[in-house]
């Protein structure tokens, strides 16, 4: 590299020793003149090859920075053949290249003209002094991020956005998204706490049924009681040692159905203690209505606990009951027996000594009188408490609707005529791609809008040319974005699921704190679904009923939703519109319809935007991996020239080139000086210069 106070160091060294070498002689010889002019000589020597050493120095100055030119204007001219396909379907800038050579040799010739060109820069670029020194594609860091914030800035008319209805800008609508997206979570949870409460299916009645049948056999057992009161009265033995027998067996079957129901009621309180502890748990993620309503119904169920405890201690007395029971039947049997037996070897004693026959009416009489009168003041078995009826057939169809979640769900919350998406694998469910996220909720917010805006999604019908985003894609690419599912049937079916359960914890909060409807539920149980003068047990199966009523309302929200309506985040009074009277139906039928006068609330897009900026806040990086892939298996298969081997991770976001071109001095030749100076003359030399760019605004 050339440095001028070097090149004006050495020049001064060789003007001393050459007028030491030509001045000596003069001075022997005495002229003055002579030697006057042979300085002026050298003075003005020195002072042109001053003027030209600052004129080279200058002139190498603007020499770098012709080179540096040269590769900027290079590389700007490399960039400027960004993919057309890419900037016109996705508003992407990304340089497509398979190999650094190719990169080298296209750069290569852009300098061309700065090569042959005819100035006072004598300098000349090999290719092989060009080295790529750094590059990242599209698909690394968090370039395929910061393409499309880069964009947004100014690819949106302005910064408001439409979302329920009214106007936004992304600040405030990021805060609302995010707001509603906490309840997914906190509707989850609820979800999981409500699937627990389904005592009702299993535990709960078999409870119910344990109890029922204490009580049955309790009055079987009265029943057989009174039969051998009545062989007594009537003075059959033989009747009543079948009924004894009967009636002992009657008090084993209390004993077995006081067991059943020790388990039951055992499993219940158990069921009931680990769902408070499960609520405690999950408490943080729960708002504050969540809590009151989920803690409502615990507090329902433990009440359900505790107000068997009366009932339960009555039940489990009865097997002391029995014992004592059986105890006093085989003394009243035991005194039968040996009545009889007095009674038969009296009668053969009066056969045996031919005497008149004796009449042992009196005797017979009397002691079954007294038998009877004994026997009859057993204390019985009896149940005291209510015994609840369970309508099995409407609690069944009840049951089905909590069924319909976990079955084909997407059929039945489709409009009607609306075609099944297609089950053939057309995505790919762990995109490869590096890339990266570090975007705050705001910019989040900003992706999902691009998203909404260049990705096709779920619209009711066929769709028109203006509904298509630019790459003309008609599959279900945001919801792929969302899912990950291979196909589109999967990823709508799972989202769909998702809008279920969100909008059921979200209608379950709804129905806990209206009065109103809980009094709905209430009169719903005991009209259609359980008979019993227990009102706690009335209370479960109202929260039962609640929970089925929530969910059937959510999935007549999203088939709402899928027609073109809007639903609130929450209903209330006038936009619930599920008929508490028609839950039974909609177990049998399956079928239940979108509420048409729907018009204020979240569209089926707002919805969209909002799981978006849920899920890109807890996982960017994995949503852009998944806008990379749709990207790729796009640009290879729609549009006008389709590019089959199109890869997206081949194409360049930023580059650093460093290059080195030889030149050489034009305003001087110092070689006879350095010669005298005792020095190697050198002319050429050269120099590196370095460029950078970047196709975010923010090159240097």
């Amino acid at each position: 590299m050339f440095n001028g106070s070097t090149k004006e160091r050495s020049l001064t060294d060789s003007f001393t020793a050459f007028s030491s070498a030509w001045l000596r002689p003069l001075k022997t010889t005495g002229s003055s003149k002579s030697s006057v002019t042979i300085f002026m000589a050298l003075s003005f020597t020195m002072i042109a090859a001053l003027l030209l050493t600052i004129t080279e120095s200058c002139r190498t100055v603007g020499e770098r920075f012709y080179w540096q030119v040269a590769a900027d204007a290079s590389m700007e001219s490399l960039f400027s053949q960004y993919h057309r396909g890419l900037w016109e379907n996705y508003r992407l800038l990304g340089l497509q290249y398979r190999t650094d050579g190719d990169l080298i040799e296209e750069f290569f010739d852009f300098s061309e003209p700065y090569r042959s060109a005819h100035n006072l820069f004598p300098g000349n670029l090999k290719e092989e002094n060009i080295d790529l020194s750094d590059h990242l594609h599209i698909t690394e860091d968090t370039c395929f991020q910061e393409e499309i914030l880069e964009y947004m800035k100014y690819g949106m008319v302005d910064s408001l956005i439409r979302f329920a209805g009214s106007e936004k800008n992304e600040a405030d609508l990021s805060e609302e998204m995010q707001n509603i997206f906490k309840r997914t979570s906190e509707t989850s949870e609820i979800r999981e706490l409500q699937k627990k409460y389904a005592l009702d299916s299993k535990d709960l009645k078999a409870v119910e049924d344990a109890i029922f049948n204490v009580d049955a056999t309790a009055k079987s057992s009265k029943a057989c009681h009174y039969d051998a009161w009545s062989d007594l009265s009537n003075e059959s033995p033989d009747g009543f040692y079948s009924s004894k027998d009967s009636f002992m067996r009657s008090l084993d079957k209390i004993d077995s159905a006081v067991s059943d129901y020790r388990d039951a009621a055992d499993l219940l309180a158990l069921r009931v203690s680990e769902l408070r502890s499960d609520f405690e748990s999950r408490k943080s993620s729960l708002s504050e209505e969540g809590i009151a309503a989920i803690d409502a119904e615990i507090s329902e169920y433990e009440s359900y606990v505790s107000g068997t405890g009366t009932v339960r201690s009555e039940i489990e007395a009865m097997p002391a009951k029995t014992l004592e029971l059986r105890s006093e039947a085989d003394r009243v049997e035991n005194e039968v027996i040996e009545f009889e037996d007095w009674l038969q070897e009296a009668m053969a004693e009066c056969d045996e000594e031919d005497e008149e026959e004796e009449d042992f009416d009196d005797e017979i009489s009397a002691f079954y009188s007294s038998a009877a009168s004994d026997w009859n003041s057993f204390p019985l078995v009896t149940y005291n408490g209510e015994v609840s009826e369970i309508n099995s057939h409407n609690k069944q169809l009840l049951d089905n609707i909590i069924t319909f979640i976990e079955g084909n769900l997407l059929s039945m919350v489709l409009p009607d005529g609306q075609a099944i998406p297609s089950k053939a694998k057309v995505n790919d469910s762990n995109p490869h791609f590096m890339t990266d996220s570090t975007a705050n909720p705001v910019e989040i917010a900003l992706i999902g809008e691009y998203a909404l805006k260049y990705f096709n999604y779920y619209h009711q019908g066929t769709q028109d040319k203006k509904s298509l985003p630019p790459s003309g894609n008609t599959g279900l690419e945001l919801e792929y974005l969302l899912q990950g599912k291979e196909s589109d049937y999967d990823n709508l079916s799972e989202f769909v699921t998702k809008l279920v359960t969100l909008r059921e914890g979200l209608n379950l909060i709804y129905l806990y704190t209206d009065t109103a409807k809980r009094n709905e539920a209430r009169a719903f149980v005991t009209s259609f679904l359980c008979v019993t003068a227990n009102p706690a047990l009335i209370s479960v199966f109202t929260f039962f009923v609640l929970g089925v009523w929530a969910l059937a309302q959510s999935i007549k929200d999203v088939k709402t939703l899928l027609s073109n309506g809007r639903v609130p985040v929450f209903h209330n009074s006038e936009t619930w519109s599920m008929d508490i009277g028609g839950l039974l139906d909609f177990g049998s039928s399956r079928s239940i319809e979108a509420d048409n006068a729907a018009k204020k609330g979240l569209s089926y897009r707002d919805y969209l935007r909002t799981f978006l900026l849920g899920q890109g806040i807890m996982d960017q990086t994995q949503i852009n991996k998944r806008m990379l892939s749709r990207i790729e298996k796009n640009l290879r298969t729609i549009g006008k020239d389709p590019e089959s081997t199109f890869s997206i991770d081949e194409c360049l976001y930023a580059l650093e080139i460093d290059l080195q071109p030889d030149t050489r001095h034009v305003m001087y030749g110092i070689g006879v000086l350095n010669l005298i100076a005792g020095n190697v003359p050198e002319k050429d030399y050269s120099f590196r210069v370095s460029t950078y760019y970047k196709y975010k605004n923010d090159t240097h």
